[in-house]
C-alpha cells in the first residue's frame, strides 16, 4: 500500500488515533498493538472498521526489506527453485 489510508469518519479516526499511540510503546510486537487496539475500541467493529485498521496497520508498521538474490545466483534460478 503506497497512500496513507485517510479516516473518512468518526470510527476510523478513533482507530488510527489508537493505533498511532499503541506505536509509540518500544518493541510491541505488531499483532500485539493491533488485537490491544480492537479490544481498546468503545465501539463494536464493523467489517468496514477492521478492513481500514488492517490497511492502516499494514502501512505504519515498517515493511521488512525484500531479500536479494545472492550473488552468482540468477533469476532463472531462482524461479526454477520456488
Amino acid at each position: 500500500m503506497d497512500s496513507t489510508p485517510e479516516p473518512t469518519n468518526d470510527h476510523e479516526r478513533t482507530i488510527a488515533e489508537a493505533l498511532d499511540r499503541k506505536m509509540l510503546a518500544p518493541a510491541t510486537p505488531c499483532g500485539s498493538i493491533v488485537s490491544e487496539v480492537v479490544e481498546s475500541m468503545p465501539f463494536e467493529l464493523s467489517i468496514a472498521d477492521i478492513q481500514f485498521l488492517l490497511n492502516y496497520a499494514h502501512w505504519r508498521f515498517p515493511q521488512p526489506a525484500k531479500k536479494k538474490p545472492t550473488r552468482g545466483t540468477s533469476s532463472k534460478d531462482l524461479k526454477r527453485s520456488g
